[in-house]
């Protein structure tokens, strides 16, 4: 079979979109190399080094004005010139003459959660639905996700849609299995505790980073610090006027973004990971955090449940208080703390690539057995 994969945000783009393309690539191809896979990257990356150079792996340099208009008109050209039987296309579904149309969507949290979005974004987003329902199928991440676009009619039917469930890289580990010279570098360079509570994620309005800060002064440990990675976002919250709360101020660490192999050892160095997000349409951060044995609190809202089962501290986003009772549970019961470190190995373990890679081959091959 001839399979064409939108990859354009390889090296830029959404966060979670550039995740999913690095981890799940190398294991579809090796999973399934009796098909002839065709990439299509942005052609504005065509000097960056695409690490896949086997013979049955075909890349392509797309023109991308915007995804939209890329998958609209660009992508359905290249799909019928080289004979494609399947595209998987990211959010924007193209009309192919010839081949399957899949769309990948990981949220359509513009239409729940529209504060959390520009105007641009929402105006952006506007034809979206009558594209998706044209697609022969659609992948979401999770089950919440599918009801949203059920009650908001980006599909005729629920049959079409399937859930493909994001995995956990391997490289997020247990501290014990770190490399001590990695660990004591990234401990001077952000001058860490042996101690400290971690959110890690974009720095917007929608990751309620501040009632985390406001969860802090009701902490009975009032020396535990907070440490935040993560790049400011549209509709930062306001750090200035919390940081510069006395009670806080001193036990704030902010990191910005950092490297991948600097992140997978500050996950398994935290105490506490803490993520009182409003809303997420999967959320890969908590999985990372459990796979580094770290216990997790998360809000009860939108996927956060989903996927973090019964192996998770649950909060009210909305309550700081909710948040400093469950920070100060962990930190007190001891008994809970470790059974929640071991509770969160095991729930990660469910999330594999390997098994993201099956169920997209299994949309894929759904979607040929639709068109055919």
């Amino acid at each position: 079979m001839r399979i064409g994969i939108d990859a354009k945000w390889y090296f830029t783009g959404p966060v979670s979109t550039r995740v999913m393309l690095h981890n799940l690539l190398p294991v579809l191809f090796s999973s399934y190399p009796q098909h002839q896979w065709f990439v299509f990257l942005d052609k504005k990356d065509k000097g960056k080094d695409f690490p896949f150079k086997e013979a049955n792996i075909n890349i392509n340099y797309v023109s991308v004005p915007t995804n939209m208009l890329s998958n609209l008109f660009v992508l359905p050209h290249h799909a019928l010139k080289s004979k494609l039987d399947v595209v998987v296309f990211q959010t924007f579904p193209g009309i192919c003459k010839r081949a399957s149309s899949i769309c990948f969507i990981h949220d359509i949290l513009f239409k729940e959660y529209p504060q959390y979005f520009t105007w641009k974004e929402k105006l952006y987003f506007v034809p979206l639905p009558f594209f998706t329902r044209k697609a022969q199928r659609i992948i979401a991440t999770t089950n919440f996700v599918k009801d949203e676009l059920i009650k908001y009619k980006f599909a005729k039917f629920d049959s079409v849609i399937d859930i493909v469930p994001l995995g956990v890289s391997a490289n997020f580990k247990p501290l014990e299995l770190h490399n001590a010279n990695s660990i004591k570098k990234i401990k001077i360079k952000y001058n860490l505790p042996d101690d400290f509570i971690l959110f890690v994620g974009r720095l917007n309005a929608r990751k309620n980073i501040e009632s985390l800060l406001r969860a802090l002064p009701m902490l009975t440990n009032k020396s535990i610090p907070l440490v935040i990675v993560g790049k400011e976002d549209w509709k930062k919250p306001d750090f200035k006027n919390l940081i510069t709360n006395p009670e806080i101020g001193s036990r704030i660490l902010l990191t910005g973004g950092i490297d991948d192999d600097e992140l997978v050892v500050l996950y398994a160095m935290a105490k506490i990971f803490c993520f009182p997000s409003f809303a997420e349409g999967f959320g890969l951060p908590p999985l990372e955090a459990m796979a580094s044995a770290i216990p997790v609190i998360v809000s009860k809202t939108t996927s956060l449940p989903e996927i973090c089962g019964d192996d998770a501290v649950y909060i009210d986003p909305h309550n700081p208080e909710s948040i400093a009772n469950a920070i100060n549970e962990l930190l007190e019961n001891e008994e809970l703390y470790y059974k929640m470190k071991s509770n969160s190995l095991h729930r990660a373990a469910k999330f594999t690539w390997a098994a993201t890679s099956d169920k997209l081959m299994d949309s894929i091959m759904n979607s040929v057995k639709k068109q055919s």
